[in-house]
């Protein structure tokens, strides 16, 4: 991308780091850490071009950071130092690209998951520091990215924040941790790993809800020819089983952002109005966001869902798998269909329970 190129397009002030932004650019290439809600438009996912013309059409642009990139961003603010931190400096690069191209950043899962972890209070803190990054000068996170000097130049105060009782999980991740309990069950049962999965798709069906964000784990997890599954479920092989179900909560906040993303793009998804980006260093998260984003496009039979299935699974495997999980979304969709109820309110705490109890006895 060069200057002159950008001016045709774009009329940006005479003290504007234009060149700057240029060389953070290849930054976020080789990064690679960002996936949009949108197909990108032909100049590609980090031109400027883009965002300004979305911009000039009233469509409003926002990133989703997950737990890893909303913390390394509060980090920067803090005084983290940079120079052999690859991951901060891109966030720094993240940082001055979202600024420059005013688009927004919305942590609010990110900070759910803290405070359910760590607290309210240490969710307020982060924040406050997150929110000190986000509107840190432009060129305060160009300079850390670009390498010129090891962490910010100056220093930085957090902002005043005051948050809800946020340590309470929310009602999509209690549904996201039974599911991910669930999958990990699974995964330590006797038998091959196609009758895992529709195992799963059919007691979704029979006993629980169909979780499209915990099936597309699972389809990527469970899979036969799936790459390393190490980081999904922490400590799932630990003697300490109180570490296994910790690692199961944290698959859950992952599944939860993914939900949280597609829930985003469902209220808008002609994007008239907002586009989204999803900002995750875990390639594995990413590889099921990328699978979450192909069928839940409109119109995928189950041909389609098979062909991205074949990713993980054998052609014959994919195919029966897309098969049941197009038979789910028939019947969710249908105008007869009725979601699960129960008179139990002690319904949801004694499905956490009893799974939390099969993961502690494997």
């Amino acid at each position: 991308m060069k200057s002159n190129q950008q001016s045709a397009y774009w009329a940006v002030p005479n003290d504007f780091p234009l060149d700057d932004l240029e060389l953070v650019i290849p930054l976020l290439q080789e990064a690679n850490f960002l996936l949009p809600s949108f197909i990108p438009p032909e100049v590609g996912l980090y031109d400027p071009v883009g965002y300004v013309y979305a911009q000039q059409e009233g469509v409003r642009t926002a990133i989703l950071p997950d737990r890893n990139v909303a913390s390394r961003i509060a980090q920067l603010a803090r005084g983290r130092k940079t120079v052999n931190d690859r991951q901060l400096r891109h966030c720094a690069a993240l940082l001055s690209f979202a600024h420059l191209l005013e688009i927004q950043f919305e942590p609010g899962i990110s900070f759910h998951e803290l405070a359910h972890h760590a607290g309210n209070a240490e969710a307020e803190q982060e924040l406050g520091w997150f929110r000190a990054a986000d509107n840190a000068p432009p060129q305060d996170m160009l300079n850390v990215a670009l390498g010129r000097c090891d962490g910010v130049s100056r220093t930085y105060e957090p902002h005043p924040v005051q948050l809800q009782d946020m340590a309470k999980p929310i009602k999509r991740w209690n549904r996201n941790y039974i599911a991910a309990l669930k999958i990990l069950e699974l995964d330590f049962a006797k038998g091959k790993a196609l009758d895992k999965m529709l195992h799963l798709l059919d007691w979704m069906r029979t006993d629980f809800v169909f979780a499209g964000p915990a099936v597309m784990l699972a389809c990527v997890y469970l899979g036969t020819h799936s790459p390393s599954r190490k980081n999904v479920f922490k400590d799932k092989n630990s003697k300490d089983r109180a570490a296994a179900i910790a690692g199961v909560r944290n698959a859950a906040w992952d599944i939860t952002h993914l939900s949280e993303f597609i829930h985003l793009i469902n209220q808008d998804p002609d994007r008239t109005e907002s586009q989204y980006l999803f900002a995750s260093f875990d390639s594995h998260l990413r590889l099921t966001t990328r699978l979450l984003l192909e069928i839940a496009k409109i119109g995928y039979g189950a041909d389609r869902i098979a062909e991205q299935l074949t990713q993980w699974w054998s052609e014959k495997d994919a195919a029966r798998i897309a098969h049941e999980i197009k038979a789910h979304l028939i019947r969710i969709n249908s105008s007869s269909h009725v979601p699960k109820t129960s008179d139990d309110p002690d319904f949801i705490t004694k499905l956490i329970e009893a799974g939390e109890r099969r993961i502690i006895e494997i």
